[in-house]
């Protein structure tokens, strides 16, 4: 007979983010911005009393279904949330989980604070917390790069695409217009001319009915790089890579402004945007 047992853990984690409190905080109660970094939830009901609910794992290997329940919830300060994790049949832990969000400057402190109670050795708490460490990685490279010295924003993405798919979704007009723009957005093209200084010319039609004409110009396309000039108020540079990585293809989606006027003004707008951009290009993958 298996000799059944308990062992009981408390774990601290900290991450220094270069992003606004209401966008870490959106990391974790938004659920597409969640998907990001964390296994997409079959429920999200983000609210004290709401459940969260997952179930996913290796291609052939366990299912891992999480079970989540939200106990407190202070906007862009604290969520407190208790959550079961199960291996197959088995119930490897339950837990409490405290995360602590505080400003500092122009970058946010998190602290994550787990107290667990694991099951019969079916996980330890020095794994725990090796994985909650990799996944607030993660989370830290969902909310993308900037640097207020090049006037730059940085975002990456893999998907599990060939590189010349990815190549196909910025270079086919009925492919990008389909995905070009945060949530919500859909696009007129009056020009697209694919070459070294040709010239794209669209209209960006917003959710709230306002119109926002552009005017952009092809400086290079290469298989693996595309450089787009961004011709009009407001100037910046759009380079997007393609690299082969792990059987997929990660994108890296640069978007350099002329100056730092405009990389202050328009920072907290576009760093959620371009992530919006990139779960577009996925979701677009999906129905390919």
């Amino acid at each position: 007979m298996t000799q059944r047992y308990t062992t009981h853990s408390t774990f601290k984690l900290e991450r220094i983010y270069h992003a606004t409190p209401k966008r870490v905080f959106a990391a974790w109660s938004d659920q597409n911005a969640k998907a990001r970094w964390f296994q997409p939830a079959e429920i999200f009901d983000f609210r004290v009393g709401g459940r969260e609910f997952s179930q996913g794992g290796p291609p052939g290997g366990p299912v891992y279904t999480l079970e989540a329940n939200y106990q407190e919830i202070v906007p862009n300060e604290r969520i407190v949330y208790t959550y079961s994790l199960d291996q197959g049949e088995n119930r490897m832990s339950v837990s409490i989980t405290t995360i602590e969000i505080t400003p500092l400057g122009d970058s946010v402190k998190l602290v994550y604070t787990e107290q667990g109670t694991y099951f019969d050795g079916h996980d330890t708490p020095e794994q725990r917390e090796h994985g909650t460490s990799e996944m607030l990685n993660l989370l830290g490279k969902s909310l993308g790069e900037s640097n207020a010295d090049t006037f730059e924003l940085v975002s990456r993405r893999k998907y599990d695409a060939p590189q010349h798919v990815l190549f196909q979704v910025w270079t086919k007009p009925e492919l990008l217009a389909q995905w070009w723009g945060p949530n919500g957005f859909t696009n007129t093209f009056h020009s697209f001319d694919l070459k070294p200084g040709g010239i794209w010319e669209f209209t960006m039609h917003g959710p709230n009915g306002v119109n926002y004409p552009n005017r952009c110009l092809f400086q290079e396309i290469e298989p693996d790089r595309i450089v787009i000039r961004h011709d009009c108020d407001h100037y910046f540079t759009l380079t997007a890579t393609f690299e082969e990585v792990d059987g997929g293809t990660e994108l890296t989606f640069r978007q350099a402004f002329d100056t730092a006027k405009d990389y202050k003004n328009l920072k907290v707008i576009c760093e959620e945007a371009n992530e919006q951009n990139l779960d577009r290009i996925g979701a677009l993958l999906k129905r390919l």
